[in-house]
């Protein structure tokens, strides 16, 4: 089970991680380390916060947020006078470190990218989510590879519903115990996100939960799909809402309008 002292040791990880992203000059990825550190540090209760070395709080809190904060002026702009730039369109994910072969494939969402490491699938993508000069080398005779396509073209074609492929998922201990609850929720049943912290043991780590859901690297087949939000919201889903309300449609939940 994971603890408050789990989520405390994560978020002086991913800070030190984002500070050593910065040092590095990796812009991009010390953006994305310190966005999650975010999320969670603002989860920590005043005291849990306090634990967090004052070195480490003063990077987040204060000097990242010059760079990488919502309200940074940008370059060349006088403080207070920068217009609200327009969202831009989610980066693609990279595929997983720890990769060695891949392997496209085509079910009824579309194309699906497989990945596998030494040890198990580790990652399931969207066609238009993985960012293709990423990948490790294409690889059909991989057995885990063919073992999840001959897995999800039974559950596609509604022949099966709990998969048996080892899995090889990458993250931190909080993330990972995310993924074993999602892998636990039922085919064909949702489960709020407020639910799945609290089967964690920490009832107040709903936004942590969902930014471990949303990093889910193994998508169908470690079905981050099945959460939803209040009041049955389709929310939190890299690959589209309008695909996880298919995939939902497609294990027979009836959704609202």
């Amino acid at each position: 089970m994971t603890t408050r002292r789990d989520l405390i040791k994560e978020v002086n990880s991913l800070i030190r991680e984002a500070k050593k992203r910065w040092d590095a000059h990796e812009n991009a990825a010390c953006r994305r380390m310190r966005d999650r550190a975010l999320n969670l540090y603002e989860t920590l209760t005043k005291e849990e916060r306090n634990e967090v070395p004052e070195q480490l709080r003063i990077w987040l809190r204060y000097r990242s947020e010059k760079y990488f904060g919502h309200k940074r002026t940008a370059p060349g702009t006088k403080a207070g006078t920068a217009k609200k730039q327009p969202r831009k369109e989610k980066k693609k994910d990279h595929a997983p470190d720890h990769a060695i072969s891949h392997l496209k494939i085509q079910s009824t969402l579309g194309p699906l990218y497989l990945l596998a490491s030494k040890k198990g699938l580790c990652g399931v993508y969207f066609g238009h989510r993985i960012e293709p000069t990423t990948l490790p080398k294409e690889d059909p005779r991989n057995k885990f590879l063919q073992l999840a396509t001959s897995e999800l073209e039974e559950y596609f074609a509604r022949q099966r519903e709990k998969f048996t492929v080892p899995l090889d998922a990458k993250g931190t201990a909080f993330r990972r115990d995310v993924w074993r609850q999602l892998s636990q929720i039922p085919y064909g049943t949702t489960m709020g996100y407020g639910e799945l912290a609290e089967n964690l043991g920490n009832p107040k780590a709903v936004r942590a939960v969902g930014t471990a859901n949303g990093a889910n690297p193994i998508s169908i087949i470690v079905p981050c799909h099945r959460v939803i939000g209040k009041n049955g919201e389709l929310v939190g889903f890299g690959g589209g809402l309008e695909i996880k309300r298919k995939l939902l449609q497609h294990e027979g939940i009836l959704l609202g309008t």
